[in-house]
């Protein structure tokens, strides 16, 4: 996460796309969730994070208030 940012909500589901879930695995074999972090400020960072921990495709959608 970027230094000094703040999380306030985590949410991880199982990836339900069935051709999307076929491409990660081809990066590496295993369960895969997508992760949103809603930060205090209203940032939204997403990723696909595997069950070992290592994390994929990193977006970060700022949103203007």
């Amino acid at each position: 996460m970027p230094q000094g940012w703040q999380s306030a909500q985590v949410l991880k589901v199982n990836v339900k796309n069935r051709l999307l879930l076929a491409e990660l695995r081809k990066i590496k074999t295993g369960k895969w969730k997508k992760v949103y972090h809603i930060g205090v400020d209203g940032t939204e960072i997403h990723y696909f994070e595997h069950e070992t921990g290592g994390v994929f495709n990193v977006k970060i959608k700022r949103i203007i208030r």
